[in-house]
C-alpha cells in the first residue's frame, strides 16, 4: 500500500474482517468459523461471537501484541506451578494451560 486511499479500501473490504480480541485476533472467514456468527447468512458484514471462540478455529491469528499478553500470562503461571504449597488439582490445571500457551508462543516465534 502506498496511499491512504489504498489503506482505507483495504480496511473497508467486506471480505477482510479483523476482530482483535484478548489473546487472539480473529481474521474472519465465515465458512471456516467454529463460533456462532452474528448477522444474516448472506450479509457481507457478519461478526464472530468472541465469547464462543474455539482454539481449533482456522480464523485465529496471533499478533505480536497477543503473544506479549501470552508471555505475561505464562510468567504468572510458571510461578503458580512452581509453588510447592499449591493444591495438586490447581497445579495440574495451570500446568496444562501453561503448556498450551507455550505451544502458541513457540508456534508464533518458530513456526513449530
Amino acid at each position: 500500500m502506498t496511499t491512504a486511499k489504498q489503506a482505507h479500501d483495504l480496511l473497508d473490504n467486506p471480505l477482510l474482517q479483523i476482530f482483535p480480541g484478548r489473546g487472539m485476533t480473529c481474521v474472519l472467514d465465515p465458512n471456516k468459523a467454529l463460533c456462532q456468527l452474528f448477522g444474516t447468512e448472506n450479509s457481507t458484514r457478519r461478526a464472530p461471537d468472541q465469547d464462543d471462540c474455539r482454539p481449533q478455529c482456522q480464523n485465529l491469528a496471533f499478533t505480536d501484541a497477543n503473544i506479549t499478553d501470552f508471555q505475561t500470562r505464562a510468567d504468572r503461571l510458571r510461578e503458580v506451578v512452581a509453588d510447592p504449597l499449591a493444591p495438586s488439582l490447581r497445579t495440574a490445571r495451570d500446568r496444562h494451560e501453561l503448556d498450551r500457551i507455550e505451544k502458541i508462543i513457540r508456534r508464533h516465534h518458530y513456526g513449530k
